[in-house]
């Protein structure tokens, strides 16, 4: 094992490297990092941090060009590969286990919902967000090893020298924005209509703080179909005057390296700097751009559990004027309601007396008016769920329990937005 190279000498360092994979280990977390090299190129690349959201995201992004990339497909995919079954083994390979996803993303080719095509587009646009992440890590503390196997079938091979290139100049971008935005897993918050108001419209201001609530600048580009860094930029003279404010990454994205670390003396002299350049370019057609990529819609959210505490915490992380929110503690009366509410979608606790989540969620899979409405399995352990059975009666997500409100408005984004 080698220690004390920086990012970049590791990454350039592959293009010599033996055909199969690198995995760098940061000493200060547990982060693991795998660089998989085919012929001196790079054919895929990951990090163990929410390795599953990470391509979720970028197939939400790609379901643009590929309609069958819809949320039904997404979370079968994360029913089946975030912990793989025996019916899945197929794709499993000892030494991948960090990178199950590329696994789903060989299904979806192998089940002909993606081309190779479009799989090598895919997996491209992963590498690129995986490398500018791990550039940012602190030089002289990452040790690494290398793993003489392959992944079975490869879509993609980017040059390395070309794509360090390419996110070295996206990170210079990113620091641009510091120290004010020091990170894509910060998540923005409108707090301050009305100073907002005399940069943008009203009607622009009302969108934003609909889009703008629990989301950071990645999570957005997904939703929005936008480049991260583009809307990052487009944010920034609001967020830099007050009028939208930023919160640290939350967990587990706090663990990522920041793209800026300003020293003290120079936060406070960048920031105005900031604040002089905002421009005329900065105007309300740009971050329209943004504010009018969402439709204006109140959801439609039945929650299902037998614990009233339970369904309490639900309404107030759910409490805004984008959704209307029905509790639901009988299971026994639930289909009734649920039939007269017709709802967007359904959160549904699993362990519940008399008849349980299992059961009903079959129950709204016969009916023909209920059928597709996405189904949300809660349930108090992620390791607890059978998936195998929650899929055989319709289930199409799971959330585990406890869960912090960015957990829930994601499973909203997934499915609805």
């Amino acid at each position: 094992m080698t220690k004390k190279k920086s990012a970049r000498e590791i990454l350039k360092s592959l293009e010599s490297s033996k055909d199969g994979c690198t995995y760098v280990f940061h000493d200060r977390d547990r982060i693991r990092w795998a660089f998989y090299i085919e012929k001196g190129k790079l054919v895929y690349a990951s990090h163990s941090l929410e390795s599953f959201e990470r391509v979720e995201r970028h197939l939400r992004g790609l379901s643009r060009e590929v309609p069958a990339l819809n949320d039904k497909l997404r979370s079968q995919l994360r029913l089946m590969f975030d912990d793989l079954s025996s019916e899945t083994a197929k794709y499993k390979v000892t030494s991948e286990t960090l990178c199950t996803e590329y696994q789903a993303i060989r299904w979806l080719v192998d089940e002909n919902y993606l081309t190779k095509i479009i799989a090598g587009k895919l997996i491209a646009r992963i590498i690129q967000e995986v490398i500018e992440t791990f550039l940012c890590l602190p030089n002289g503390e990452l040790s690494h090893a290398f793993y003489e196997h392959l992944l079975k079938d490869t879509y993609c091979s980017l040059p390395i020298d070309r794509t360090l290139e390419v996110v070295e100049q996206r990170l210079k971008a990113w620091h641009s924005l510091g120290p004010t935005i020091y990170s894509p897993y910060q998540c923005p918050y409108l707090v301050n209509p009305t100073v907002a108001t005399k940069r943008v419209s009203a009607e622009t201001v009302q969108r934003l703080g609909r889009i703008l609530r629990g989301f950071n600048f990645c999570q957005l580009g997904a939703l929005l179909g936008k480049d991260a860094l583009a809307i990052a930029k487009q944010l920034s003279p609001l967020i830099i005057e007050g009028s939208i404010s930023l919160k640290e990454p939350l967990d587990p994205f706090n663990q990522l390296p920041r793209t800026y670390y300003p020293a003290v003396e120079e936060a406070s002299e960048k920031n105005e700097q900031l604040s002089e350049v905002i421009t005329e370019e900065e105007n309300d057609d740009d971050i329209s751009q943004i504010a009018f990529q969402q439709p204006v819609k109140t959801w439609k959210i039945v929650c299902i559990d037998d614990s009233e505490s339970m369904l309490s915490i639900i309404n107030s992380y759910l409490g805004s004027q984008d959704f209307q929110v029905t509790l639901i503690q009988d299971s026994m009366k639930a289909l009734m309601k649920i039939t007269s509410i017709r709802p967007d979608l359904i959160l549904l606790d699993i362990g519940m007396p008399n008849v349980d989540g299992y059961q009903l969620c079959s129950l709204i899979r016969k009916s023909s008016i209920l059928k597709d409405i996405p189904i949300v399995m809660v349930t108090g352990n992620k390791g607890l769920i059978d998936r195998a059975r929650a899929r055989l009666a319709g289930a199409t997500d799971y959330l585990a329990k406890p869960f912090v409100q960015a957990d829930l408005l994601r499973m909203i984004m997934r499915h609805l937005m």
